[in-house]
C-alpha cells in the first residue's frame, strides 16, 4: 500500500512497430491451418524465435497443469466506445523519487501518461523549525510528472495538520496561511495540479475529517486566487481499502458539514484485494478480481443514502501485494503475478463509468513486487512494466471480446480488444493468482473493417513470458497475410501459462504476403 515515504531519492492510434520494448525471443507454437498453409508456402522465410529462451535474468516457472483449450473471439462489428478511461496511462508515481536514468525516463513517456499521482508533504517543503518556506525542493520532482501528464496532475497532499496543530506547534490559522501560499506556490509554477487528495490512507476516519475540512478549506482558498490551469479538485477519504463502512462515514460526516465552502469533488480509495471480512484467508480475494465489478454501484447508493450528488471515483493505488505481503511461490513468480493482476482489475473497472484506477508504482522502497522496474538507473523493466505497456498500446475504442477460458470470479484467460480505423490489438492474459491452470490460447477476430479488407495485414504478435523476471517489449514475431477479403483471422494456438500475457497487433500493410521477421 501507499505509505509516508521519504526518501529523498537521488537516483488514438499508435506508431506501432517502433520505439518498442519485448519480453523473451517466444517459439511461435502450433499455427491455425490458415497460418500452416502460409509456411508451406514460404518455406524460405526464417523459422520462427524460441520462445522458451532461458537468460541470466530469466526464472524458472511455476509447473503449471496440461493446457486447456481457449478462444477468445473478438467481433470487429460491435464497438463498446471509447475506452472510459485508458488503461496503462494513470500512474501513482513514487514519492519523492525522479532522478532516474534516460532508459527509465523514455520508457515512462512511452506511456503516454493522462494523469499522473505525485506525493507532497507540508514539513518537507517547509523548515518548521525556522518557519522557511523550501518549495522549490520539489519543483523539479513536480516537473518531470507535469510534463508527462496529459490530464493534470493528481497530488497527494499530507498537511502535517496532525502532528503541527494537534501538538500546538502552529495554530490552525497560522498553519492555513501556511499551506495555502505553499498551494498556491505550485499551482502558480505548475497549472496542470488539477486535483488534491487529502491525506494518504488515514486509519481513523472521525481523526481524519478535521483534515480533509482543513484542505477543502486551503483549496477555496487558492482557486480563489484566479491562477493559471483548471480550478483545483479535492478528493477523499483515500483509504487503504474500499470500504463501505469507512467511505460511508466519511460521507456522513460530509453530509452532516454545515459549511457552505464544503466541496467533495471526487471519491478515492485503494485496492488491494484485502480481505476485510475477518474470516478466512488474508487472500482470499486474489482469487476474486471481478469483485471490484461493483463499486461504482456501491459509492452510487452510498451517495444516494446520504441525498449527495454522484461524483467520480479515483482507485489511486491498485495491486495485489500490500505492504509487504507476498504470495507464498516466492519474488519471481510474484513478478508475474502483479503483472497479471493489475490488468485483471482495470478490466473489472472498464466495465464501470466515472472510476479510473491508477498503477502502483514505479520502484516501490520496500516490497519490489510492486515495482515497474528493477533497476531505475539502467531501465532494466520488471514483468508488470511491459504489461502497463501493453495496455497503453491499444487504441482508443473498445470491441467486443469474449473468452470460453475466464470464470466468473476473474480467474483465466482475459480478452481486451481495440482497434481504430488503421489497427486493430488483442491483449490477451491468463490471470491465475498461485493457481496453475495453464491453456493453449487463440484469438478468433470477426468483421474487420474495409482498411483490412482491401491491404495485405502485417501481425505482430508480444508476449511477456513467465520464464524472465526482466527484459524488453518487442515484437515477438511479425509476417504478412492476405487482405481480410472473409472479414475473419483465427490467430496461432499459442500457450498462455498461469500469468503470461500477449499481445496480438494487425495494421494494414503494403509488404508482400509471406513477409516475415
Amino acid at each position: 500500500m501507499g505509505r509516508h515515504i521519504r526518501l529523498g531519492l537521488g537516483a488514438s492510434g499508435l506508431a506501432l512497430l517502433t520505439g518498442f520494448t519485448v519480453w523473451a525471443a517466444v517459439p511461435a507454437g502450433p499455427r491455425s491451418p490458415e497460418a500452416a498453409r502460409l509456411n508451406s508456402a514460404t518455406s524460405s522465410l526464417p523459422s520462427h524465435p524460441s520462445e522458451s529462451v532461458q537468460g541470466p535474468n530469466s526464472a524458472a516457472a511455476p509447473q503449471a497443469s496440461t493446457p486447456t483449450a481457449n478462444a477468445v473471439r473478438v467481433d470487429l462489428s460491435h464497438s463498446l466506445g471509447t475506452f472510459p478511461f485508458r488503461p496503462g496511462h494513470q500512474l501513482s508515481a513514487t514519492p519523492n523519487s525522479w532522478k532516474y536514468g534516460t532508459v527509465t525516463n523514455e520508457k515512462l513517456s512511452d506511456l503516454g501518461l493522462a494523469r499522473a499521482r505525485v506525493w507532497l508533504e507540508f514539513d518537507q517543503a517547509y523548515d518548521v523549525a525556522t518557519g522557511t518556506p523550501e518549495y522549490s525542493k520539489w519543483y523539479d520532482y513536480l516537473s518531470e510528472y507535469s510534463s508527462r501528464s496529459s490530464d493534470g496532475l493528481v497530488v497527494n497532499w499530507r498537511s502535517d495538520y496532525d502532528p503541527l496543530v494537534t501538538n500546538g506547534t502552529f495554530t490552525r490559522s497560522a498553519l492555513f496561511a501556511a499551506e495555502r501560499d505553499m498551494l498556491a506556490d505550485y499551482k502558480r509554477h505548475f497549472p496542470s495540479i488539477k486535483y488534491l487528495e487529502a491525506e494518504n490512507e488515514p486509519p481513523d476516519i472521525a481523526a481524519y475529517y478535521p483534515k480533509y475540512k482543513f484542505m477543502y478549506e486551503v483549496v477555496n482558498a487558492v482557486n480563489a486566487m484566479g491562477l493559471p490551469g483548471a480550478k483545483i479538485e479535492i478528493g477523499g477519504p483515500t483509504t487503504d481499502v474500499f470500504s463501505v463502512n469507512r467511505i460511508g462515514q466519511f460521507l456522513d460526516l460530509y453530509a452532516a458539514d454545515t459549511d457552505t465552502g464544503k466541496r467533495l469533488d471526487f471519491i478515492t480509495y485503494h485496492q488491494y484485494l484485502i480481505n476485510t471480512s475477518g474470516s478466512g484467508t488474508w487472500d482470499a480475494p486474489k482469487q476474486d478480481p471481478a469483485v471490484v465489478s461493483t463499486e461504482r454501484a456501491q459509492v452510487d447508493s452510498m451517495l444516494t443514502a446520504r441525498k449527495l450528488a454522484g461524483r467520480p471515483v479515483m482507485v489511486t493505488e491498485t495491486g495485489v501485494f500490500p505492504g509487504s505481503r507476498e504470495s507464498g511461490l516466492g519474488l519471481s513468480a510474484d513478478y508475474h503475478i502483479q503483472a497479471a493482476a493489475l490488468p485483471s482489475l482495470d478490466y473489472y473497472y472498464l466495465g464501470q463509468s466515472s472510476i479510473t484506477p491508477f498503477d502502483w508504482t514505479i520502484h516501490h522502497p520496500d516490497n519490489d513486487r510492486k515495482s515497474m522496474f528493477a533497476d531505475t538507473g539502467t531501465g532494466a523493466a520488471r514483468p508488470y512494466y511491459n504489461a502497463m505497456r501493453m495496455e497503453s498500446m491499444l487504441p482508443g475504442t473498445r470491441y467486443q471480446a469474449t473468452s470460453d477460458g475466464l470464470s466468473s470470479k476473474g480467474i483465466g484467460v482475459y480478452g481486451l480488444a481495440a482497434a481504430d480505423s488503421g489497427e486493430v490489438a488483442v491483449m490477451t492474459w491468463n490471470y491465475q493468482w498461485t493457481l496453475k491452470t495453464a491453456y493453449d490460447s487463440k484469438v478468433v477476430l470477426s468483421n474487420f473493417p474495409a482498411a483490412f479488407q482491401n491491404s495485405n495485414v502485417l501481425v505482430t504478435r508480444y508476449r511477456i513470458a513467465d520464464d524472465s523476471d526482466t527484459g524488453e517489449l518487442n515484437p515477438v514475431e511479425q509476417f504478412v497475410i492476405g487482405p481480410r477479403g472473409s472479414g475473419g483471422y483465427t490467430s496461432q494456438t499459442l500457450p498462455l501459462n498461469p500469468n503470461e500475457l500477449r499481445l496480438l497487433v494487425l495494421t494494414p500493410t503494403t509488404k508482400p504476403v509471406g513477409w516475415h521477421s
